[in-house]
C-alpha cells in the first residue's frame, strides 16, 4: 500500500510558537575548487566542543562522511569567512526553518528573534513577532544595531556540514518577548523548541529560564535534540523532563546514539533505546526520524500518530525540491520498510517508511520542518 498517494496535508489550526534561534545560513557549495581545498589543507583533530582552527574543520570536512554540526571559534569563523566568499545566503536556525514550513502550509507562527537586523527581519515571512507586549509582524520589530550571525555550511552531495558561531546561541541570548507569548498557553497552544545542543556548557544553567517560563502555564512543548554540544542537550533534556516541561522528544538516530545510548544506527537497536527511554523521562511520546523510517512512542492513539509521521515525511520530502512539491514527492520511492502498529509496555508504537529523493535540492533544515509538522499534528 503506498500511504502517500492520496494523503492529503491539512494542518490543524493552532497557535504555534517555533524556537529559540534565526539567523543566516551561508551556504559553500562543495565543489571540486573546495575538494581540493579540503586534500591539500593540514587537519588536525579536534580537541574540544568548539572548533579553534582551520585545520580542526579540514579534519571534518574530510574524515566524517556524514550530516553534522559543530560550534566554531571567531577566529575561526572570521577565516571561513575569508577563505569562502562566494557563498549562498538565505534565512536559517531552527526557529526560523520551523517556522517558514508552518507558515508555507497555511498558519502563521510566533518566531523567536533574539537579534533583529534590518536585513534579516526584512527578508523573513510574514511570521508574528513579540514586540514587548504586542505581536507584530517582522518589519516592524527590527533593531538596528543588532548583529548578523551567519552559520556557514559546506554543502555536499547527500550530505552537510554546518559551522556555527553566534554570541546569541553560545551564551543563550534569549528573545523574552518571545518567551513571555510562546511559553503560555493563553496565547500559544504548542511551542516547538530547538536550541539546547548550541549553548556552551558554561552557559548552559541559562536553560534554567526556559524551565521559568514554563512552570506557571505552558502550552503544550516539543523539544527537538541536535548535535553539537552535548552537554548542554542533556542537561535540558533532564531538566524539561524532571520539570514536567515537555510532552514530546524529537531526535534522529545519531542524537538517540548520543543520548539514548542506542548501540548502533540498526532499527533494532534505535526502537529498543526509545522504548527504554520513555519510562526514564515521563514524556508522553518520543519521535524519531531517519532518511529510511519514522517511527513514535506515544500515548496518542494510532491514527493520531500515523498521520502525525506520514504527513510530516511527506511534507519534508515536497521541501527537498526546492519550494514545496506534493506531486512529485508522492511519485518518489518509498524506503523498503513496512508499516508497523502495536501496542508496547501501555505504548502505542507507530513505524513507517519514508520517502527517498535521489536529486534534492534542499537538504538543510529538512529535520526541522519533519519536526514542526509532526509536532503540530501530534500535539494538537
Amino acid at each position: 500500500m503506498d500511504i502517500y498517494k492520496n494523503l492529503k496535508v491539512k494542518l490543524p489550526k493552532v497557535r504555534v510558537a517555533t524556537g529559540l534561534f534565526s539567523n543566516w545560513d551561508s551556504f559553500v557549495k562543495v565543489d571540486r575548487k573546495v575538494l581540493d581545498w579540503i586534500k591539500s589543507c593540514e587537519k588536525k583533530k579536534p580537541n574540544g566542543i568548539v572548533l579553534k582552527s582551520i585545520e580542526e574543520v579540514a579534519y571534518i570536512l574530510e574524515k566524517t562522511k556524514e550530516k553534522s554540526e559543530h560550534l566554531i571559534s571567531k577566529d575561526t569563523y572570521e577565516k571561513l569567512n575569508s577563505l569562502f566568499k562566494k557563498r549562498k545566503k538565505c534565512l536559517g536556525g531552527n526557529g526560523n526553518n520551523m517556522g517558514r514550513i508552518l507558515f508555507e502550509l497555511g498558519l502563521r507562527p510566533l518566531v523567536s528573534y533574539p537579534c533583529r537586523p534590518r536585513k534579516l527581519m526584512l527578508a523573513s515571512p510574514n511570521f508574528k513577532v513579540a514586540s514587548e507586549n504586542k505581536l507584530v509582524n517582522p518589519k516592524k520589530a527590527i533593531r538596528e544595531k543588532d548583529p548578523n550571525y551567519e552559520h556557514i555550511i559546506f554543502q555536499f552531495k547527500d550530505y552537510r556540514k554546518i559551522f556555527s558561531w553566534d554570541l546569541m546561541s553560545f551564551k543563550g541570548i534569549f528573545d523574552y518577548d518571545f518567551l513571555k507569548f510562546a511559553c503560555n498557553k493563553k496565547f500559544t497552544d504548542i511551542l516547538i523548541l530547538g536550541f539546547a545542543h548550541l549553548i556552551l556548557p558554561k552557559y548552559r544553567k541559562r536553560i534554567d529560564e526556559i524551565v521559568d517560563f514554563l512552570s506557571i502555564n505552558k502550552p503544550k512543548v516539543h523539544l527537538e535534540f541536535g548535535v553539537g554540544c552535548k552537554k548542554s542537550m542533556e542537561y535540558a533534556i533532564k531538566k524539561f523532563s524532571d520539570n514536567n516541561c515537555v510532552d514530546s522528544f524529537g531526535l534522529d538516530e545519531k542524537e538517540c546514539i548520543i543520548y539514548f545510548k542506542a548501540k548502533s544506527n540498526s532499527k533494532e537497536d534505535l526502537i529498543e533505546a526509545t522504548l527504554s527511554t520513555i519510562e526514564k523521562y515521563g514524556v508522553k511520546r518520543i519521535c524519531l526520524h531517519t532518511s529510511n523510517f519514522a517511527l513514535s512512542i506515544s500515548k496518542n492513539s494510532f491514527s493520531k500518530e500515523f498521520e502525525s509521521l506520514s504527513t510530516a515525511c511527506l511534507v519534508a520530502s515536497a521541501k527537498t525540491f526546492g519550494k514545496l512539491n506534493f506531486r512529485k514527492a508522492r511519485n518518489l520511492q518509498i524506503s523498503k520498510e513496512n508499516v508497523v502498529k502495536k501496542r508496547i509496555d501501555g505504548y502505542n508504537f507507530c513505524f513507517l517508511p519514508t520517502l527517498k529523493n535521489p536529486e534534492p535540492k534542499i537538504i538543510t533544515g529538512v529535520g526541522d520542518f519533519f519536526a514542526a509538522v509532526q509536532a503540530v499534528k501530534a500535539l494538537s
